[in-house]
């Protein structure tokens, strides 16, 4: 992804104030200045676009006629866009050299924001996920479909536990973990299980 990230210069901004559908609705209109794409749907009105500086700005300009906020993303590349689809190939070729079996628990995967447990599907899907929007508001919204109550952030900072919190309605039992050292996650098995 770096290789591709240096081959092309790309941009991504955060667009706050406008749906899923605004979004798509502007986007083939800031192609004509190249590509661009949506990167992330973190919340209902809180997506990241990608791609070609121009068209990127572009698409920007557009969101802000419509009353919303276009908050350039520092980064490196135009991740999740087609200006990194070179690095695909190489991905798929190192996934085969990897056994896949049948998850042992459902996973819900952010490229189509539903199950996969076909071995085949999961190594595809994570290769398309280079290249495709990350589902995240989507996503969550499965989760809740499901009924899962217990969320985990594992890493750190806690952004994901921040967007989930703005996602689920108040009146929605859940319980929210964001473990990233030994202490918290002690904390966290000795609270949830």
């Amino acid at each position: 992804m770096h290789r591709e990230a240096l081959r092309s210069k790309g941009a991504m901004h955060a667009i706050v104030g406008l749906d899923i559908e605004d979004i798509k609705a502007i986007i083939p209109q800031a192609r004509v200045h190249g590509i661009v794409s949506v990167a992330n749907h973190n919340m209902q009105q809180q997506i990241v676009i990608t791609g070609t500086p121009e068209a990127v700005e572009a698409a920007s300009e557009l969101a802000r006629s419509q009353g919303a906020r276009a908050v350039p993303l520092r980064v490196s590349g135009a991740w999740h866009s087609e200006l990194i689809r070179g690095a695909e190939t190489d991905f798929r070729e190192h996934l085969q050299t990897i056994p896949f079996s049948k998850p042992a628990m459902p996973v819900i995967h952010n490229v189509t924001a539903d199950f996969i447990d076909d071995p085949d599907a999961v190594r595809e899907t994570m290769v398309r996920q280079l290249c495709s929007p990350v589902r995240w508001y989507d996503t969550m919204c499965k989760l809740m479909d499901e009924k899962v109550e217990i969320f985990v952030e594992i890493g750190p900072g806690k952004v994901l536990n921040g967007l989930l919190r703005k996602t689920i309605p108040a009146d929605y039992p859940s319980r929210f973990y964001a473990v990233n050292n030994l202490k918290s996650l002690e904390l966290f098995l000795k609270d949830a299980l």
